[in-house]
């Protein structure tokens, strides 16, 4: 179930969902609505004759999935999504302000070590 602060304020019920990072797919990246549009109007940006968006678009297009969440807020994930992000039977949600993440938790832990310390560090430079 998808806690209600990270559903789409707009009412819309539909997440766009992709492995990330391209090339790593270590968990999954889970877009609203806005953000979504907000990718799509960056890569139509680009020009038609730029391989490298055109392969960005190939990859997107190709792995990512738009799902809807049903009355009660779930999401049923497509068993190649589960399987990229190496979910079997427990999932864990990241939040990430106006996006989140589903890890597998196992992956998570290995992958996160250290990030207070990285955090930190990148809150020193916004100079809040």
């Amino acid at each position: 179930m998808v806690p209600s602060k990270w559903r789409p304020k707009s009412g819309k019920t539909e997440l766009a969902i992709l492995p990330w990072p391209l090339g790593e797919q270590q968990f999954l990246l889970v877009l609203p609505p806005t953000r979504w549009q907000m990718l799509l109007d960056r890569l139509n940006e680009m020009s038609l004759s730029d391989e490298q968006g055109a392969v960005v678009e190939r990859v997107i297009g190709g792995s990512s999935a738009h799902l809807k969440l049903d009355k009660a807020g779930r999401l049923c994930l497509p068993e190649e999504l589960a399987a990229v992000a190496g979910l079997r039977k427990e999932a864990m949600l990241v939040g990430r302000l106006n996006k989140f993440e589903i890890w597998e938790p196992g992956r998570f832990s290995e992958n996160n070590k250290g990030n207070e310390a990285v955090a930190a560090a990148a809150i020193k430079n916004l100079n809040l």
